[in-house]
């Protein structure tokens, strides 16, 4: 073909001209752009303001913004261990609701001790210990505990005493307070001071939801492609719903995934699971751990965006650093985990060491419109791949060929050499060649099928473009069956 003119044919002067086009310095893969984003409550200390969209890179940085002892700083943390080096981390921190009710327990101290020992407490997973000796009483041990507890500053509760009564209560108000998780012992050398009893009933009376509504606000014109949720409850899961529904649609294509997480038994879990059915939503479901469900969603969202950036096709299996499960037997069984994953929920894979790994991540998602079983929109990998798939044409359209002086040729079959000439040819080929892409990356297969079914037409009064095509995603690979004809003696 011709090379086609710098400059006007009508500029006479005598010039040297030299363009540098840097659109073919990026050949082969993209990497689509990723954010998580974590919504929360910080505390009235944090500098940052409420409904405000930042970006969050140090520790100092988050404990001035957010607060220490916060949910968001805790968010935070979990986050940052479990995310890989590159990932962006940001924070909107949410009002609680109005009037909002903090979550209490009232811990009490029964007994003293007959020999010197150690009283221990985990409060949202972390570790509180004291030492007694025989001289405590039951009124001294719970003053020490109130002690440990308030010297903690990183702890979601503060601390109050009143005789052998240990009151604690959670730094902000609303439901979710509820779910921070208090014991005595937990692991199987725990051992309180022999003669020493301590109560712990779960935390309770944590009311007033909040409202997610402006931090959706703040979300225009961002996109996060992974969102941690920490508030489960109808009002507010309805709104992300809605949100991300839009978000998904061809004249928004800001998608992104929001993941929650939910504590409770098989059947908790699944009377919350048959109320939901977002593609866009994926619940980590837990029980008897000591970790926050807001911590663990953290966790999760890190380690899922950060495999997706590797590969959107691979289902994340990683280690949550920072969870504590359930103890030996008090997890789900195996008919539990598979029920709860045909209901829209992801149970974890619980070790001996009582940590937790992503299993199988599906959504929340298991009936058509029209209210029949369906698994199309099921696995969080495809929703996860098809999101970097659409990002890597509209991109390359954007880049390229959208706005960057093409004409479009509805009848031309031999474009003029050196015109910029958009046909069908042209466009079954730049198709073809980025499935090709997609192919070579383990993302999609069967290039011939592509190649059948591509459609492309032009609609030149319109200036559109117009392509159909079927991607064949790749799948991910969670179960081998294996079936061995014995033969025994001679054959």
């Amino acid at each position: 073909m011709s090379i086609s003119n710098l400059m006007s044919l009508n500029f006479l002067v005598p010039y040297v001209a030299s363009k540098i086009d840097f659109s073919r310095a990026i050949r082969g893969m993209r990497g689509m752009p990723r954010r998580l984003l974590l919504v929360g409550h910080k505390l009235v200390g944090g500098t940052l303001a409420v409904n405000t969209l930042s970006t969050i890179t140090t520790e100092a940085d988050a404990i001035t913004k957010l607060g220490e002892g916060s949910m968001l700083l805790a968010m935070w943390r979990d986050a940052k261990a479990n995310a890989d080096l590159g990932l962006p981390i940001d924070v909107i921190a949410i009002n609680e609701g109005g009037s909002a009710v903090k979550a209490t327990s009232a811990l009490v101290v029964g007994g003293a001790p007959t020999v010197g020992g150690e009283v221990m407490l985990y409060i949202g997973g972390e570790r509180v210990s004291v030492g007694v000796t025989t001289a405590d009483t039951s009124a001294t041990i719970a003053t020490k505990l109130n002690a440990a507890i308030n010297a903690m500053a990183k702890l979601p509760v503060t601390a109050a005493v009143a005789a052998s009564t240990v009151t604690i209560t959670a730094r902000w108000g609303g439901p979710t307070g509820n779910d921070i998780n208090v014991r005595t012992t937990y692991y199987p050398d725990d051992a309180l001071a022999t003669g020493v009893t301590l109560t712990t009933p779960a935390m309770a009376g944590g009311a007033v939801l909040p409202d997610v509504t402006p931090v959706i606000t703040a979300m225009n014109l961002y996109r996060a492609t992974e969102i941690v949720n920490p508030f489960t409850d109808s009002p507010n899961m309805v709104l992300f719903e809605n949100e991300l529904a839009a978000r998904w649609l061809q004249n928004n294509m800001q998608d992104a995934m929001v993941v929650t997480c939910v504590r409770g038994t098989e059947a908790a879990i699944t009377t919350w699971l048959n109320t939901r059915n977002s593609p866009h939503v994926h619940t980590i479901a837990v029980t008897n751990d000591c970790t926050s469900p807001w911590e663990t969603a953290a966790m999760a969202g890190a380690a899922i965006e950060s495999s997706a950036a590797i590969d959107p096709a691979v289902g994340p299996t990683a280690k949550l650093l920072g969870y504590r499960g359930p103890v030996q037997g008090a997890g789900f069984v195996v008919d539990s985990m598979n029920n709860l994953l045909a209901k829209g929920g992801s149970p974890l894979n619980i070790a001996v060491d009582y940590t937790g790994s992503l299993l199988r991540m599906v959504t929340n998602y298991k009936l058509s419109p029209g209210g029949a079983p369906d698994r199309s929109m099921a696995e969080m990998c495809w929703l996860k791949t098809m999101s970097f798939y659409r990002w890597y044409r509209v991109t390359e359209f954007q880049n390229k060929y959208n706005n960057a002086g093409y004409k479009l040729g509805q009848y031309v079959e031999q474009p003029i050499p050196g015109q910029k000439i958009m046909t069908v040819d042209l466009a079954e080929e730049i198709m073809i060649g980025l499935y090709k892409i997609f192919c070579d990356a383990g993302l999609c297969q069967n290039m011939p099928y592509y190649i059948s079914t591509l459609k492309v037409e032009i609609d030149a009064p319109n200036g559109k473009l117009k392509i159909m095509d079927e991607p064949v995603i790749l799948t991910q690979h969670y179960q081998t069956e294996v079936t061995s004809n014995v033969v025994a003696g001679q054959v």
